[in-house]
């Protein structure tokens, strides 16, 4: 007997101590979950290695984003103003993610074209603009597909349609058969004339496991996902913001060796852009490409600068008719299927019209006028792409700042 209870002791012992060891582990493992959970948290913002996805979806921030769930994908509701995201030299909107990626919408429109020859979005040339022009230039690694596309008419009902986020100017919307476009109301509107010129608006799919960097979603500070520290121009996306010379531009072509900057700001006094001729040319001082390239280049470091290539041709309905013919200078002008071209309102393009010129209205729209006409210029420079970058992060805030007087 005296044996039995001496073995059940032991056992009784041994089983105290394993609960004891069973108990104390379970409490370091849940406070210590509990500590690095809490300390994640706090810490989040921070965190290099913490997805947008996973930053997007937390608990917390499922709430402070006012996302919306719909089956395994989240959308920003209608009135976000915190799904501000820049990608790739790109000012983004996020319309909505789900487990792979974030699919984002370019904030203000990239580019205006005429949409084609018929309404059938495969056959346009807005979709070869896209696949052929707009694509090159964005860093595809960081994308989930290769595809880029146009907001449709389901995906634009989802995200509030005219009381959303998207409205502003004017732009194309995809259908199979049909031309839509989105007004300056927010309304759908169908219509034949493809030849209307308006803003063009990718879309795109981002990875969502594409570190979370900074930001928070608001327009002065959107969602970072890209950690870089360029060296020189030639490591620039297009899109992102120099100071040269005192002056601030935006990247608008990377090619050859050369980067094309186009001005922000007008200058002082307006131009013509010839007496005699529709022809982009340097032959007579009362030209705009002369005064651009001797009056205006003067006040720059020429050892900068790269001769090269401008699109000057006839522009109807396809874009890449304005390759036809090229001249080669210093300094001219955005042509026809440019980046930003809205951007530069009461103010000559390169391309030709018939005997006329085409311009940019003042509200933005593509235009033919004669070419005597006194216009606004927005220059743009073309600058050789090993030209070092001193310092700047590429926003219009806090441009990248190189060469020319910024010594």
């Amino acid at each position: 007997m005296k044996k039995f209870f001496k073995f059940l002791k032991i056992h009784i012992r041994q089983i105290f101590i394993w609960c004891s060891v069973a108990f104390i582990s379970f409490m370091v493992i849940y406070y210590g979950y509990r500590l690095v959970h809490f300390y994640v948290k706090e810490h989040k913002p921070n965190d290099i290695s913490y997805s947008m996805i996973g930053y997007l979806t937390d608990e917390d921030n499922l709430v402070q984003n006012r996302l919306l769930k719909d089956g395994d994908s989240y959308y920003f509701r209608e009135d976000a103003t915190n799904n501000y995201l820049l990608f790739s030299g790109i000012l983004y909107r996020i319309l909505y993610l789900d487990s792979n990626s974030l699919y984002l919408i370019s904030d203000e429109p990239v580019t205006s074209l005429k949409y084609g020859y018929t309404g059938d979005y495969s056959q346009s040339n807005v979709k070869s603009w896209l696949a052929n022009v707009f694509l090159k230039d964005v860093d595809r690694t960081s994308l989930t597909s290769d595809k880029v596309y146009l907001l449709n008419k389901e995906l634009y009902q989802k995200v509030g349609a005219n009381k959303s986020y998207l409205i502003g100017e004017p732009f194309w919307i995809a259908d199979d058969n049909q031309g839509f476009i989105i007004d300056a109301d927010g309304d759908i509107k169908a219509t034949n004339n493809y030849e209307d010129f308006l803003g063009i608006r990718p879309i795109i799919e981002l990875n969502g496991y594409k570190a979370y960097i900074s930001g928070n979603g608001k327009e002065n500070n959107p969602y970072v996902v890209q950690d870089r520290q360029p060296k020189t121009l030639n490591d620039l996306y297009i899109g992102e913001y120099v100071k040269y010379n005192e002056q601030n531009f935006r990247v608008v072509s990377k090619k050859n060796q050369v980067v094309k900057l186009l001005k922000l700001d007008k200058l002082d006094e307006q131009h013509i852009f010839s007496k005699k001729t529709n022809v982009y040319g340097f032959a007579n001082k009362d030209d705009l490409g002369y005064y651009l390239n001797n009056t205006y280049l003067s006040a720059l470091n020429k050892d900068d600068l790269a001769m090269t290539k401008w699109n000057i041709g006839d522009y109807h309905l396809d874009y890449n008719e304005v390759e036809k013919t090229t001249v080669n200078s210093y300094v001219g002008l955005l042509s026809i299927g440019d980046y930003f071209i809205t951007s530069v309102p009461n103010s000559y393009l390169l391309n030709m019209s018939g005997n006329n010129i085409y311009s940019i209205s003042k509200d933005s729209f593509l235009a033919t006028i004669n070419y005597n006409n006194l216009l606004d210029i927005y220059p743009v420079i073309s600058l050789k792409t090993t030209l070092e970058i001193k310092e700047g992060k590429g926003t219009i805030n806090n441009p990248y700042v190189v060469g020319g007087n910024n010594e």
